[in-house]
């Protein structure tokens, strides 16, 4: 509780204030009819847009244990050069801190190419991006999430954004015990409400305690690794738990399994696959006006 109290300060530098709030609120009917999109980029890396707002799920990494779909090269080109598609991503999120989700030096290389962009990953990235040259640089870009197995989610706020974070155990609970993984539930301009889940454990030990909180928000669109797809205890807690009207696998081996190509569920394989999201109705997605303790100051707008 100690470290995710000492963690949410930390955020209290970061991210908007209550006029950008507002202004999201009173956003155009135009921008609230456009559809939202998502994009594969390889593994677990999602590009998720709607209206003016992009931000990615684990984009960088370069190991793929000889099984996971890395990004390919031309996606990564647009990516760090800022070409469409890419050309405006505010949020870099972090799930984990594992070689198939996350590469410090490429994180580093887009942090100083994008001074726009903000980085929200778990401490134990945050831990590594220390070591590289030109980290210190950008510590108005950079905020690292400390939560503890148990601890309640954190809700911030950027520009708009409405980001929620809780600590799910890495797949393999209790072997992985030590591996900070979290899942994100985020909803860009008060109507696309997606959850990306890292390497989530498909055990419902873990998402019961926190049946409120699931239970407060309907996500449109959930990403899960493939093996909720796969188990009966990952796909009941995607009908029955997350509150999520849609899901889709990512995290799907190069060699698809069988028994997820016969499972009729829906999933990723094919980087550069673009998906439309589901869009909330006004009472689903409406962005309430945060509290005080919730707002995070972006000071360097």
């Amino acid at each position: 509780m100690k470290n995710m109290v000492l963690s949410f300060l930390m955020f209290v530098v970061f991210i908007t204030n209550a006029h950008d709030v507002t202004h999201h609120l009173k956003m155009n009917s135009a921008v609230i009819a456009q559809a939202g999109e998502v994009t594969y980029l390889g593994n677990a890396g999602l590009m998720v847009s709607h209206g003016d707002q992009q931000i990615m799920f684990d984009p960088f990494f370069h190991n793929h244990y000889n099984n996971y779909q890395l990004v390919p090269d031309d996606i990564r080109v647009a990516i760090f050069s800022g070409k469409a598609p890419f050309d405006s991503i505010e949020m870099i999120l972090i799930s984990h801190a594992h070689g198939d989700h996350f590469d410090a030096k490429d994180v580093i290389e887009y942090l100083k190419a994008h001074p726009k962009t903000k980085l929200l990953a778990p401490t134990q990235a945050i831990d590594q991006l220390k070591g590289i040259d030109g980290f210190d640089d950008l510590q108005n870009q950079v905020r690292g999430v400390d939560l503890a197995y148990g601890d309640q989610p954190v809700e911030l706020y950027f520009k708009g954004i409405k980001v929620e974070v809780v600590r799910i155990p890495h797949a393999g609970w209790p072997g992985r015990a030590d591996v900070s993984n979290l899942v994100y539930r985020v909803t860009l301009n008060e109507v696309v409400t997606v959850m990306h889940m890292g390497d989530a454990d498909p055990d419902d030990v873990h998402f019961k305690p926190l049946s409120n909180y699931w239970q407060k928000l309907v996500t449109g669109n959930a990403f899960p690794p493939y093996w909720f797809l796969t188990s009966e205890s990952g796909k009941k807690i995607l009908s029955d738990r997350i509150n999520a009207t849609h899901h889709t696998g990512v995290h799907v081996p190069v060699k698809v399994p069988d028994e997820l190509k016969s499972s009729g569920e829906n999933y990723f394989s094919q980087p550069g696959k673009v998906l439309q999201l589901k869009q909330m109705s006004p009472d689903e997605g409406l962005l309430k006006k945060p509290s005080v303790k919730s707002i995070i100051n972006d000071s360097d707008k």
